[in-house]
């Protein structure tokens, strides 16, 4: 695969905080909540082996936020410590917590994150929930922004294209030949070639007044495009929404779970149509061995055990089964072979411990007590807390190392891309911009190329440059030169016949005042309209593009309420989120701000006189070609 989920993950956690689950309003509460109804409720999850019960630990979450809303703060404490004893690696009541204890308990707050930061990084499902997020606004974000730049780039030149058509329809400066050239520039708007086709055609025909920096931007943008046509079957299943129809979310989702007999028949007929993959049974033996289904669950981890043998978690959790059957001689083995396949796993030793001890084999139990503390003191340390009453007869559950469930992920699966992408509208706008691979491969090359040669035609059979004093788009056959300096009819009359060049550098100024109110007031509109294009129009493109991509980040992060893709753990009820959407809000006020009033700093009216030095004039005067090509662009 050409895609590395652990690089993605790397950007993807800096986000951590603004996509974790905020405070929801709740459901009704369910059953008895009081602590000694939860006591017992831990107590038959851990006689029955579960070391993570999802389900009970989400509705305890949504009664803990039913007494947060009513003002019960210490009530709501107490079942937010609940549901995360329930199940260890649920986050969300880590980050609730967080929230509520932040001024109460700092200590406890920073505490709480760290843990909820720490479950995040080794849940599988939280993994692949921030990598789609970051496939999917990388994506959106990227693209997004560069179809405004290029937006920007084209509204830029646009008069010098709109000039030069009008210059060869006919010398005549009616309305109808303005018109006529002003339809045919717009004309491949209608074209319904597609955003990013389109924009490709638009790039094209202006780069024959394309800066370095501008034609860096667009070279970005088409290498983007061909890469996005390219890869988008093999973004679509990382970026795509999550569901339990992946078979590494299912099976993940099945080790999570107790008593689930739907996961469970799910999970073998995934097996019947790939019996080659070890994870089926593994999960179903698990799975089985909770519900105290012993042939079942020896039946499916045997099998397991003989796809991929001397797999530690496999035996660990036969040996379980054997422990459970009280055969502690195959327990034993069992535990052993998994021990020696894997030295610094915790859980054969502790329960080669446990084992020992059924057999009296005390000396042996200590030794094997001691590594297994030496390896992971705290786990060792809370298990035995948690099972104190039931510990001779406690054995910890092997699970499917992360590595794994990445491998399974990466297997083709039985979903096809284009239905993942359809559960993630983001990807799916963003993949609807470009047309389908393979040929849009060749058809978004050619349509760059055959314009773009249409538009250096265009330009070296008609050069433009602009009016020194009005800044009016000027070209060979309507150009004025007085002074060495360029001007339009318009500017030229107004000076022509005039002896006093003070005079005249006033008339110019006053005109270039009235020509800069006019340019402001469409300019002005299209800043406000298109965020950062106003740098674009002066040629600052790359501080435009730089503004346009926090911008359009912080607004997308505001409409999603800092989730693109929703994760399975999510509780699915409505949140207005307004705590994580201030905060993006006010970044991308302050963008749009500074953008804008950037623009208006560097609006001038000024003129320089005319008497300027005759170097100046001769670079100006002999070069109009150099400066149609040039800009800050």
């Amino acid at each position: 695969m050409s895609v590395t989920p652990r690089l993605a993950l790397a950007a993807a956690f800096a986000v951590a905080l603004v996509v974790a689950p905020s405070p929801i309003r709740a459901q009704g509460a369910g059953a008895s909540n009081g602590p000694d109804a939860i006591a017992e409720q831990l107590d038959r999850k851990l006689d029955a082996g579960v070391s993570r019960a999802l389900a009970p630990a989400q509705a305890l979450y949504r009664q803990a936020l039913v007494a947060l809303q009513a003002g019960n703060s210490l009530e709501a404490v107490r079942l937010f410590e609940a549901s995360a004893s329930f199940d260890p690696d649920f986050p969300d009541p880590h980050f609730t917590l967080a929230r509520v204890l932040a001024f109460q308990n700092p200590g406890r707050a920073a505490s709480e994150i760290s843990e909820a930061l720490h479950i995040v990084g080794r849940d599988y499902t939280w993994q692949r929930h921030f990598l789609a997020n970051a496939v999917t606004a990388v994506l959106v974000v990227w693209f997004f922004s560069l179809l405004l730049a290029i937006a920007g780039i084209t509204l830029r030149h646009m008069p010098d294209l709109i000039h030069i058509l009008q210059e060869i329809l006919g010398p005549g400066k009616g309305a109808g030949v303005r018109l006529a050239a002003g339809a045919i520039a717009l004309a491949p708007l209608l074209w319904g070639l597609g955003a990013i086709p389109t924009a490709a055609v638009y790039a094209g025909l202006v780069s024959f007044r394309l800066g370095r920096r501008e034609s860096f931007l667009v070279a970005l943008f088409l290498l983007s495009s061909l890469g996005l046509i390219f890869g988008a079957r093999l973004l679509a299943p990382w970026a795509g929404g999550l569901s339990l129809e992946e078979p590494s979310l299912l099976v993940e989702r099945g080790l999570r779970s107790g008593a689930d007999p739907e996961i469970m028949g799910a999970l073998e007929a995934l097996g019947s149509k790939d019996p080659a993959e070890p994870l089926y049974p593994f999960t179903v033996g698990t799975m089985a061995r909770r519900e105290a289904d012993l042939d079942r669950a020896e039946q499916q981890l045997t099998q397991a055990a003989a796809l991929r043998p001397n797999t530690a978690w496999i035996l660990t959790n036969l040996g379980n089964v054997y422990f459970a059957r009280e055969d502690y001689e195959k327990a034993r083995e069992a535990f052993e072979a998994a021990a020696k396949a894997s030295p610094k796993s915790v859980e054969p030793h502790f329960n080669l411990a446990q084992t020992y001890t059924k057999q009296l084999l005390f000396a042996e139990a200590s030794r094997e007590q001691s590594i297994a503390s030496a390896l992971a003191f705290d786990r060792v340390r809370d298990f035995s807390e948690i099972n104190t009453p039931q510990l001779n007869r406690s054995v910890m559950e092997a699970e499917a190392p992360l590595e794994a469930l990445w491998q399974l992920a990466q297997r083709p699966a039985g979903t096809p891309a284009s239905t993942l992408s359809v559960r993630n509208p983001y990807f799916s706008f963003v993949e609807r911009m470009a047309p389908p691979a393979p040929f849009g491969l060749v058809f978004l090359g050619a349509l760059f190329l055959i314009f773009a040669g249409v538009g250096q035609i265009l330009g070296r059979t008609l050069a433009t440059l602009r009016c020194s004093n009005c800044q009016k788009v000027i070209c060979r056959h309507c150009v004025h030169r007085m002074q060495q300096r360029a001007f339009c009819n318009e500017c030229y009359l107004a000076v022509k016949d005039l002896k006093s060049m003070e005079f005249a550098r006033l008339l110019l100024t006053g005109r270039d005042r009235r020509a800069a109110r006019r340019r402001t007031l469409w300019e002005t509109v299209t800043t406000f309209v298109l965020p950062g294009a106003g740098q674009m129009l002066r040629g600052a493109s790359l501080s435009g593009f730089f503004a346009i991509l926090v911008m359009a980040t912080a607004a997308l992060l505001v409409v999603s309420n800092g989730a693109l893709v929703p994760s399975l753990d999510v509780l699915p009820v409505p949140s207005a989120g307004w705590a994580k959407r201030i905060p993006l809000l006010l970044l991308f006020v302050l963008t749009y701000a500074m953008t804008v009033t950037r623009y208006y700093s560097k609006t001038t009216t000024k003129v320089s006189s005319l008497t300027t030095g005759a170097r100046r004039a001769e670079v100006r005067g002999a070069s109009p070609h150099a400066r149609a090509e040039g800009g800050r662009g």
